[in-house]
């Protein structure tokens, strides 16, 4: 028969190898993922602040800074104007925004993936040189 811990009942396995008292190990564990999972929160709440909120900030003030497609041969490429989302994330927020678009408007999904795929090629070609 074949079994296999996880881990924390591996750790747990290891502290009885020390500390001969389950209820010691127990609470060793416990405190063990209550810090863990602050981490793991302090973590997230950075990533927001660098990351969603640099977007929202972004996305409520591009007015006029915005890259447009009319059609395949048509369209108007602007370089970011901020750069903050850019540098967290390595893609433009205006992508970002494109994709938002094409789900929201998922009424003509392949013409428009073609023409934003265009216009994102565009951009990100811009921003990396």
């Amino acid at each position: 028969m074949e079994f296999s811990l996880n881990y924390n009942e591996y750790i747990f396995g290891i502290l009885r190898l020390f500390i001969n008292e389950a209820s010691i190990c127990k609470n060793i564990i416990k405190i063990k993922k209550e810090m863990e999972d602050y981490d793991i929160l302090k973590y997230h709440i950075e990533q927001w602040r660098i990351i969603g909120l640099s977007h929202y900030i972004i996305h409520k003030s591009h007015i006029d800074k915005f890259s447009i497609i009319f059609n395949e041969n048509d369209y108007i490429v602007k370089e970011d104007y901020d750069m903050t989302f850019f540098n967290n994330t390595g893609i433009s927020y205006q992508i970002v925004e494109l994709l938002h678009d094409l789900i929201k408007n998922s009424n003509d999904i392949i013409y428009n993936d073609k023409l934003y795929a265009l216009l994102a090629k565009e951009i990100m070609a811009r921003l990396k040189y």
